[in-house]
């Protein structure tokens, strides 16, 4: 994935009615979740958790005080006296409060006599109400391992702090554990493509930090980060170590990498259960551990400039370390660089900016918490002509802004002329008009040409505070790496020359108390609400902001709230939500276009809160874009796509003008819909063309946007494993959805499709089985955890061969489908290798996958020897090498012994010849569907299904399907 979200889309929602350097905060703390990763998502692994409940018994020699955990205690059996406040402080050796820690206070030193108990909170603190002047004695329970506690500790005065140290684990494997962010390392040594074996105890005697970045060699964002890590790296050398640790690739693929690539770190192969140990989803992550062994920071993403490295080495590395745990990664710890410039006075700024006789007044960022980190527009140059631009150039996670007071009579447009030179759709130059979001301008492909923009139309004579606002991201720069700005003039509407599109709220209040409204018209061709007249502007609802109905809670916030939205006596919560994911996945953020069922829950929802008495209330949510220029037309619809309601319309066909999706933004739940009415009834083939790298999904909805249809890669001859076709039978007249999406949610693009007529039946070749095997939590017994996820039911029929089950008809009598087929000379997705040789690839039976009195594992271990010259202390030299501390664990789980002694572990017997048989079976007919497919008779499935056992899991009832093709009628019922 090459792709980057749109920081535009994820932030329009934060331009309210705060200081714009407040905005950028917020905008700043969520751009922190804009993270890029590789190609390689790790599956989920199935997890069964144990809630233990812990029971505290109060020993017979004290007697209880009233406080539990979360509250505080007041003991009751000291001698009686003044009661005081006691307070308990649980900290690091770092410095850093630890939360959830149970705190004992006892009355003595044999801990014997309980008083108290409680937990500390968030500053790591609790507090206890206790006779005065008296000894106590505290201890403590639940901190995480790693750290090191005394069995008691002396309370003396009316105040404790108890500064825990910490020591790195050595009584577990990392292989065996998950570790997240707060807890201690495991210690653990690694041997690199040196061949020197490091240790992180050793390492952490020389090192304040030490960086585990998980990698693999074709990780595109890898070698992106690698770079700017060596380059802070060789500045921070003498106090950081960094591993690069390869869990995917194996030992002699990443000796190969470093001998071409000499990174200055650490580089070595790791054992791949490591990546799971620290949850690494993708590619790459980095793991921050600090001089106390302390993981305090998780990166999962590239790091794509140097500034953010430099920052985090800089923070662990520092004399006055203060401990702390970075919730939100590394951005936690980026810090913001001060301007080097000021901005101009107003008068020379007008002087390069202002073109006529108008009134303007410039003014920078002084009222926000954070003005001091704003960044200046200044007078420069470009391309020969004097403007202003953000001084801001290649600061990362910086704002640049500039206010202009502008004063404009009715009727009056301001224009201004811009040209960007950015990172397009990443670095953007917003423009705000009294605090509402206008305009959003970034580079355009590599084209710098100046254009116009007319960001305020004005309604009534005033003042306009209109905001250039050059937000950069946290990423790489291109162009000049700021925008430019000139000729700022007031024009009339009709010189209006580009499709420009302003915000009009549809209810208008000039004392926030009496209201106007707009005139709404329901237009029943299109099914919305237009303003002035039924092809006006769309009337949008805004659900997911700030509304002139409320100022502090959005719709969606409110009616969250409540739970519950009825509208006719009618519960229409659950519709409502939906309507919230269109806003959510807007063009436009968090609007929704209104048609007459969303126009009824906004109505209900004004009622129920009171405001009955006006028929128009409901509007307060609601606005329009007014549209100005020559042959302009009206807004396109914010959710087009998103709904059946506004599909876009499929045809028969090949047909790139209507049959497409453009993404340029994030879409949840996937994707867009188009509708498809078929004039005929029958079978359809509707396949998808793009040029991702990452691939394609493909789903049908029904008109309850139900899906009828998943595209699951189940068609033997279909070999596009980036594209997707769906072969599905559909009724004359009825609309269905069509739903192309790129795998990964944050690629840009377009992708086409064609829809063709097959007939009016047809008998599809597809898996039988296209799930996957998934966890059943209701099933008992050990063997009995997994099932079929998807699949059809067979049956041995009476010619001797499997079948589809159809069930019986009305007198009993069994119904039989399509033959079942074995897949022997194609890729299986269990096996990632055919049943039989084919095309030089090896199959099953020439690896012994048949031989079942050889477990998996004998099977792995003997290839290893066989590439030794069954050299028994070469191959466990290797293995050694290979899993480092883990040896002993793996040595006894794979029986290594037992192994090299000749002695295996399978149960049954070598059926290899017996498979080979069926060699003699495969169809080469011509039959380009089943070429290579065997007929599954019983003995066939049933030594498929010992080799699903041996590879998979027992017990899984016909899990040979997986396996198997089979004809799939599609058409009417019989």
């Amino acid at each position: 994935m090459e792709q980057k979200k749109k920081l535009g889309e994820k932030i329009r929602e934060f331009f309210s009615n705060l200081k714009l350097g407040e905005k950028f905060q917020a905008l700043k703390e969520r751009a922190k979740t804009d993270k890029k990763f590789c190609g390689i998502l790790i599956g989920a692994a199935v997890a069964v958790i144990a809630i233990i409940a812990v029971v505290v018994v109060l020993l017979a020699g004290g007697k209880a005080g009233n406080g539990g955990l979360g509250g505080n205690g007041n003991g009751t059996n000291l001698q009686e006296g003044n009661k005081v406040n006691y307070t308990v402080n649980v900290v690091t050796k770092g410095g850093m409060a630890l939360s959830e820690v149970d705190v004992y206070v006892y009355a003595d030193e044999g801990l014997t006599n309980l008083l108290s108990f409680a937990r500390t909170d968030a500053n790591g603190k609790v507090s206890f109400s206790l006779a005065e002047g008296n000894t106590y004695y505290v201890a403590l329970s639940g901190t995480k391992k790693g750290y090191d506690v005394q069995a008691n500790y002396k309370m003396e005065g009316t105040s404790l702090k108890i500064a825990l140290s910490s020591s790195l684990v050595t009584d577990g494997s990392l292989s065996d554990t998950t570790l997240g962010l707060g807890d201690v390392m495991y210690d653990f040594s690694v041997t690199t493509t040196t061949g020197e074996t490091i240790t992180l105890s050793q390492l952490l005697e020389e090192k304040e930090l030490v960086v585990l970045n998980f990698w693999y060699t074709t990780c595109s964002w890898c070698m992106t980060e690698f770079p700017l890590m060596a380059e802070a790296y060789d500045m921070y050398k003498d106090d950081v170590a960094i591993i690069a640790l390869d869990p995917l690739d194996g030992e002699a693929a990443v000796n190969d990498f470093q001998n071409t690539n000499q990174l200055p770190f650490y580089v070595a192969a790791c054992n791949s259960s490591w990546a799971n140990t620290f949850g690494v989803t993708g590619y790459p992550t980095s793991v921050f551990i600090d001089r106390y062994g302390v993981i305090c920071a998780v990166e999962a993403g590239a790091i794509t400039s140097l500034r953010p490295f430099v920052s985090v080495f800089e923070h662990f590395t520092s004399d006055d370390y203060t401990q702390m745990l970075c919730e939100n990664g590394v951005g936690d710890l980026i810090t913001q660089i001060k301007p080097t410039y000021e901005m101009p006075e107003s008068e020379e700024i007008e002087e390069v900016v202002k073109n006529g006789d108008f009134e303007v007044t410039f003014r920078p960022e002084t009222e926000s918490d954070n003005a001091e980190y704003a960044w200046p527009f200044i007078i420069g140059e470009k391309n020969g002509e004097q403007c202003i631009y953000a001084s801001n150039q290649n600061i990362e996670d910086s704002y640049a802004i500039i206010y202009a007071d502008v004063y404009l009579k009715a009727g009056q447009a301001l224009a201004i002329d811009y040209l960007a030179s950015t990172e397009r759709g990443c670095d953007i130059m917003y423009v705000l008009v009294d605090g509402k979001d206008i305009y959003a301008i970034s580079g355009n492909e590599g084209v710098e040409q100046w254009k116009s923009c007319y960001p305020v139309v004005a309604t009534t004579d005033g003042y306009y505070e209109v905001a250039l606002c050059y937000l950069k991201d946290s990423d790489t720069n291109e162009g000049d790496d700021t925008v430019y700005v000139k000729n700022m003039r007031i024009v009339s509407v009709s010189d209006i020359d580009v499709d420009t599109y302003l915000p009009r709220q549809a209810a208008v209040s000039e004392d926030g108390f009496e209201y106007s409204y707009v005139n709404i018209v329901f237009n029943a061709a299109d099914g919305y609400y237009h303003v002035g007249s039924a092809n006006g502007p769309l009337l949008l609802a805004n659900i997911m902001n700030f509304s002139e109905f409320s100022d502090a809670n959005s719709l969606y916030e409110l009616v969250i709230e409540e739970g519950s939205l009825m509208v006719d006596g009618v519960e229409r919560y659950n519709d409502f939500i939906v309507y919230c994911q269109y806003a959510s996945n807007a063009s436009i953020y968090g609007v929704c276009t209104v048609n007459a069922e969303l126009a009824e829950m906004l109505k209900a929802y004004v009622e129920a809160s009171g405001f009955d008495g006006d028929e128009n209330e409901w509007l307060k949510f609601c606005y329009y874009y007014e549209a100005y220029g020559k042959n302009v037309k009206q807004l396109d619809d914010p959710v087009k796509g998103l709904a059946p309601f506004s599909a876009f319309t499929a045809t028969l066909g090949t047909n790139v003008s209507t049959n497409y999706f453009y993404y340029d933004r994030a879409i949840m739940p996937r994707g867009m819909l188009a509708e498809f009415i078929p004039a005929v009834s029958g079978v359809y083939r509707i396949t998808c063309h793009s040029d991702s790298e990452q691939g394609t999904n493909g789903w049908l909805f029904n008109a309850n946007r139900e899906v009828i249809y998943t595209y699951e890669h189940d068609e033997r001859m279909f070999e596009d494993n980036m594209n997707c076709s769906i072969v599905f039978y559909m009724e004359a007249g009825t609309p269905y959805y069509i739903n192309f999406a790129f795998w990964d949610v944050y690629e840009v693009g377009t992708i086409t499709y064609d829809i063709t007529y097959i007939g009016a039946s047809h008998n599809h070749f597809r898996a039988a089985s296209p799930g996957y095997f998934t966890y059943d939590p209701g099933a008992t017994g050990e063997d009995m955890y997994y099932v079929i996820a998807g699949g059809i039911d067979v049956v041995l029929g009476t010619d001797g061969y499997y079948h589809e089950d159809l069930g019986k008809d009305a007198n009993g009598n069994q119904l039989y489908g399509s033959i079942i087929y074995a897949d022997f000379t194609g890729l299986t997705g269990i096996f990632g290798t055919p049943i039989a040789t084919n095309s030089g690839v090896t199959g099953m039976i020439d690896m012994g996958g048949f031989d079942f009195s050889k477990t998996e594992n004998d099977l792995y271990i003997l290839a290893y020897l066989e590439e030794r010259d069954w050299d028994v202390d070469a191959t466990d030299a290797y293995f050694r090498e290979l899993w480092g501390e883990d040896y002993e664990g793996y040595a006894e789980e794979y029986q290594l012994d037992d192994i090299y002694k000749g002695r295996y572990h399978g149960d049954g017997d070598d059926l290899t010849e017996e498979v080979r048989a069926y060699l003699s079976k495969i169809d080469y007919s011509g039959n380009t569907e089943r070429n290579g497919c065997v007929p599954v008779d019983a003995r066939l499935a049933e030594i498929l299904q010992m080799l699903m056992e041996k590879y998979t899991f027992k017990n899984v009832e016909n899990s040979w399907i997986k396996l198997c093709y089979y004809y799939d009628y599609l058409g009417p019922e019989y």
